[in-house]
C-alpha cells in the first residue's frame, strides 16, 4: 500500500466537506457568468442577482457523475505517456507564467522569451518524472493579450507529454483544442485522448469571474480536463486562520465541480490549490511557508476524500537561487507532497516568478528520490529473502550473495547528479556544487535538442498561425 501523510481525521474531513457545503447554501458563490447561473437555476440553486446558493444535492449529484480517481487517465500525446492515476506514483507537473529565467549563457535574471519556452519544454520532454510538461514561463516578447495563445503553440509544437495551461475566454479554448488537434491527426482523435487540460482559477474569497467560468464551462463541453484550484491568502483573500481557509477554498472548488458536471455529466477535473499566506513584513506571498505547506497537504487530503485526482504546488520555492533555501523548500514540500498527492506542481523559484535550466534537472532528481520513498512494501518470499538469511548465517556479509547482486539496483535508488562520494574525488572533479553539476547536464541536453523538431514543418505552421491569428478574437472578449 502506498504510503500517506494524513493532517485530518475521518471526522474532520467530513466536518470541513460540511462546512463548505454550508457555506456554498448559506453565503452562495459569486458568478459573474449570467450563462454559469442559469445552469444553476435549472438545476434548483437560489440566484440573488451575481450570488448562487448551491443547496448541497447539486454538488453530491455532481460528485456522483465526475470521473473519479481510480480510473482516471492523464493522456500525454503518445500513450508512453499517458499517467493512470491510480497505478502512478507522484510526478511532477510543470506551474506555468512565470516571467524570468535565469539566462543559460550569462547567468544573469532577465525576462523570458519564446525561446526559452521552446527550450524549456524540450528539456521537459527529456525528463523522465515529468509527466505535465505545462508551459514554465510566459513569454514576454510576445503581445501579451496574446500570450496564452502563444504558449499554447509553443507548448503543442514542442512535446508529446500532457500540457496544462490557460485560456481566455471560450475562444482560447477552442484555439487550444485546434492546435492540439493538429498536432493529434484531428480534433477527432484529440478529444478520444485529450493530452491537454486548463486552469481553472477561483478568485477567493467565493467568486468566479467571466473569462474562467466560460474556460469551465467550454472545457466541459469538450470533456477536455480542468484543473481546478482556489488559492486564497491568509489575511487577505481568506481568514487568517489554516482551519477557515480549507472550508472556503474546499467550498470554491465544490462549485466548479458542479457547474462542470451541471454543463457535461463526466466532464474530468483536477483538484488542486495552492493556497498560501503572506509575509506580513515584507507584504510579499510566501509559497513554501509551513503553513503553505501544510495547507496544501489538507487539500490534497480532501481532494482524496472526494475520490478525485489531485494536483498541488508543494514545490514551488521562496528561494531566489538554487540554494540551501531553495533546497530545504523543495525536500520539505516535497516529501510531503508525494505522500498527500498525485501531481506537484513544481520548477519554479523566487514565488512563482524565474525558472532556472538548471532546476529542471534538480527536480527531476528529487523527484525520483521521492519516488522510491513512496513506494510502497511488500513482504513476500523475494524481499523478505528468509533463505539468503539462512546461506549467510551469523555475523558473515551478504556482499557478494546471488540475492544482493540481483536486486542491489532496484532496492538501492541510484542518483545522477547527487554526490555520494568521498571528499578527495569530489575534490578531484571541481568541487562542483548540485547547482553546478546540474546546470552542466541541462546546459548538455540544451544544445543537444537545440535543432531537434517532434512535429512536420506544416503542422508547425498550420498551429502558428492560429496564435498569430487571435488578436481580434482577444480584443473582442470581454474582460
Amino acid at each position: 500500500m502506498r504510503p500517506e501523510l494524513k493532517y485530518l481525521s475521518d471526522q474532520e474531513l467530513k466536518r470541513v466537506h460540511q462546512k463548505a457545503l454550508d457555506m456554498l447554501w448559506d453565503m452562495g458563490m459569486q458568478f459573474e457568468n449570467s450563462e454559469a447561473r442559469d445552469y444553476f437555476a435549472k438545476a434548483g440553486a437560489v440566484v440573488e442577482g451575481d450570488i448562487v446558493k448551491i443547496p448541497g444535492d447539486i454538488v453530491e449529484k455532481a460528485l456522483e457523475t465526475v470521473p473519479k480517481r481510480d480510473k482516471f487517465i492523464l493522456y500525454g500525446r503518445t500513450p508512453e505517456h499517458d499517467v493512470k492515476v491510480s497505478e502512478n506514483v507522484p510526478s511532477l507537473a510543470a506551474m506555468t507564467m512565470a516571467t524570468n529565467v535565469i539566462d543559460i549563457d550569462t547567468g544573469e535574471r532577465r525576462p523570458a522569451t519564446d525561446r526559452d519556452l521552446e527550450m524549456i519544454t524540450r528539456l521537459m520532454e527529456r525528463l523522465d518524472t515529468i509527466t505535465s510538461a505545462s508551459a514554465l514561463v510566459t513569454p514576454q516578447n510576445v503581445p501579451m493579450d496574446v500570450s496564452d495563445w502563444y504558449t499554447w503553440a509553443i507548448s503543442i509544437k514542442n512535446t508529446t507529454k500532457h500540457i496544462t495551461g490557460g485560456a481566455v475566454g471560450k475562444e482560447g479554448v477552442q484555439d487550444a483544442i485546434k492546435m492540439a488537434g493538429l498536432a493529434a491527426g484531428s480534433e477527432e482523435e484529440f478529444l478520444k485522448r485529450p493530452f491537454i487540460s486548463f486552469w481553472v482559477l477561483t478568485m477567493p474569497p467565493l467568486r468566479v469571474d467571466e473569462n474562467t467560468a466560460n474556460v469551465l464551462m467550454e472545457a466541459s463541453r469538450y470533456k477536455v480536463p480542468t484543473v481546478i484550484s482556489s488559492g486564497g491568502i491568509l489575511g487577505i483573500t481568506s481568514p487568517m486562520s489554516v482551519e477557515s481557509a480549507l472550508i472556503h477554498t474546499h467550498a470554491e472548488i465544490l462549485a466548479c465541480i458542479a457547474l462542470s458536471q451541471l454543463v457535461q455529466p463526466g466532464a474530468p477535473v483536477i483538484y488542486s490549490s495552492f493556497v498560501r499566506t503572506l509575509d506580513m513584513k515584507t507584504l510579499c506571498v510566501a509559497m513554501s511557508s509551513p503553513e503553505s505547506i501544510l495547507m496544501r497537504a489538507c487539500m490534497g487530503q480532501l481532494g482524496w476524500y472526494l475520490g478525485l485526482p489531485t494536483e498541488m504546488p508543494m514545490n514551488l520555492r521562496d528561494g531566489k537561487l538554487l540554494d540551501a533555501q531553495a533546497g530545504f523548500e523543495t525536500g520539505m514540500g516535497g516529501a510531503i507532497g508525494a505522500l498527500s498527492c498525485d501531481f506537484l506542481v513544481s520548477m519554479q523559484l523566487d514565488m512563482d516568478l524565474t525558472v532556472d535550466y538548471a532546476d529542471l534537472v534538480y527536480s527531476n532528481e528529487c523527484m525520483r528520490q521521492l519516488i522510491r520513498l513512496v513506494r510502497p512494501l511488500h513482504f513476500d518470499d523475494e524481499t523478505l529473502a528468509y533463505e539468503n538469511m539462512v546461506e549467510v548465517g551469523h555475523g558473515k556479509t551478504f556482499l557478494e550473495t546471488d540475492h544482493t547482486i540481483f536486486n542491489y539496483q532496484e532496492e538501492i535508488w541510484q542518483p545522477q547528479i547527487i554526490e555520494r562520494n568521498t571528499w578527495e574525488s569530489w575534490s578531484e572533479r571541481g568541487k562542483k556544487d548540485i547547482r553546478q553539476v546540474a546546470f552542466e547536464k541541462a546546459t548538455q541536453m540544451y544544445h543537444e535538442l537545440e535543432n531537434t523538431e517532434i512535429l512536420p514543418e506544416d503542422v508547425r505552421r498550420a498551429i502558428d498561425a492560429i496564435a498569430e491569428n487571435s488578436a481580434e478574437k482577444a480584443k473582442n472578449i470581454k474582460r
